[in-house]
This record gives structure tokens, sequence and C-alpha cells, in this order.
């Protein structure tokens, strides 16, 4: 029988949320395949005593080329790609099945809910949050910036949205948050060095930072979220300045920005 969906996941030490994200998919995937980059903890097990997961390791050097990789090894006619914070809700689900085998478009979108330390986030500007990940194996390709990869596809194909939510668990507190910021701030001073991303100017980064900040918080109703609101918008507008200042950090020392592992 034809394989028709195959889902693509990479992780680095994922056992505590992996769990549920191959759960929500046992009825749905046909194939699931993992792509590890040097988890030290139990994420190769929990996946691989999944029946249906195909699991491989490859050294980390991006999302990007990453996940490309990960979709060369995928037998399906159509991928759904995951992170491994992210759970396919029921209604989500049901849409795709609803689709499966009798595909009507080449690329659908799905809505992604974020959660925040346990709860929803429907405020703050990180919600509705429309990405595609469902689409045809060969179609689209992930480019290879250090931080927020994008999927790109043929300029004009049809994208079809789904109903349901694919939950989206983004820090499980506020230390994870601080600390992701961090990450994410050295992998934007990398798309600095490397051509990326243009090099702004100070006062540039700090308006915009300041901009964030009070979008997020004010006019985007972060405030009705209590200290996960303000978490949100702080540390949502640090990471701008503090991805230049480890840009410079390093230009000065004479070395490139260390890469690190997602």
């Amino acid at each position: 029988m034809k394989t028709q969906l195959s889902v693509v996941i990479i992780t680095y030490n994922e056992a505590d949320r992996l769990p549920a994200t191959l759960a929500a998919l046992d009825g749905l995937a046909d194939e699931i395949i993992i792509v590890d980059s040097g988890s030290t903890d139990e994420t190769k097990a929990i996946a691989t005593a999944h029946p249906l997961v195909r699991w491989y390791e490859r050294p980390f050097d991006g999302y990007g080329p990453q996940k490309n990789y990960a979709n060369s090894l995928a037998q399906g006619e159509y991928i759904l790609s995951l992170d491994a914070d992210e759970v396919v809700s029921p209604e989500l689900r049901a849409a795709i099945l609803s689709v499966k085998g009798r595909w009507g478009a080449p690329v659908y979108a799905v809505n992604r809910l974020p959660f925040y330390a346990g709860r929803p986030v429907r405020w703050g500007g990180w919600y509705p949050d429309w990405k595609v990940r469902l689409f045809r194996r060969g179609l689209a390709r992930w480019d290879e910036r250090p931080l927020h990869e994008r999927l790109s596809w043929e300029r004009g194909l049809p994208v079809e949205r789904l109903s349901g939510h694919l939950w989206h668990y983004t820090y499980r507190s506020v230390a994870d948050h601080w600390a992701r910021t961090y990450r994410y701030a050295t992998l934007l001073s990398q798309a600095y060095a490397e051509g990326w991303q243009p090099i702004p100017s100070w006062g540039g980064v700090m308006a915009r930072a300041l901009s964030r900040a009070l979008k997020s918080y004010l006019f985007k109703g972060g405030w009705r979220l209590g200290w996960r609101g303000a978490a949100i918008a702080s540390l949502g507008a640090i990471v701008l300045p503090l991805s230049l200042i480890l840009y410079y950090e390093h230009q000065e020392r004479g070395r490139s920005v260390q890469k690190i592992p997602t």
C-alpha cells in the first residue's frame, strides 16, 4: 500500500515532550521520521519504542539543513513537518484525515495555538499563527538561515487552511524562556555574521525592541495574560539588542559565533 503521510520531526533532548507528540499521531501517520542531533536524555528510547518511528542521528548544522535532511528520508506522498514541542489536536487530526489520500491541495496551512507555562496564549501577538506544515513531498524546502528558517514552494500554488489547532508548547517556564531567548539571540547574531540578516543600528534595534514590547503587551492584549504577558513582551523584545551585543562581542574577539544544537 502506498505511503500517504510521513510525519517528520527533528529532536534534541525532548524526552518530556515527545510522548504527547507521538501519541497524537496514532492512526494518522503512516511513518514517522525522527532525526536527532545528539540527545543525552531518553529521547531515543521513547522514539524507538513507537512502531512507526524510523530513527536517524545527524550532527546539527542548522534547523533548515536538519529538516531538509529529514524530509529527504520520507517516503510518503505528503509530509507533515512537526517540532517536538507540537501536538496535533483532535480537531486538526480530523481535518488532516479528511484530506488524506484525497489530497485537494499541494500545500496546507495549520493554525498553531501556543502554550506558555502550561496555559494557552491567545493574546500578545502570538495568535493566530498560521504556518504551512503539510505539503506534497519534494514540493517545498526549508532555507538554511540560522534562525526562523522558512519553508518555500513554487509561487502561485494554492494554500488550503485546515481547521483545528496545532498545539505549540513553546516554553515550560520563564527560566526555559530565558534560556531559549539567549539561544535565539546567539543564532540571530550568527545570521548577522553569515549575511542572512542585515546588521541593524543600535538606535534601530532599541527602537524595534521598545516597539515590540509595547505592541505585545498593550496593543495586542498581552496585559490580559498577567505575568505571562509581561514575560512574553519583555523577553520577546530583549532578543533583538542581545543578538547585536553578542555579534559585536564575537567580532571584537575575532572569532565566529558559536553554533549550538537545536
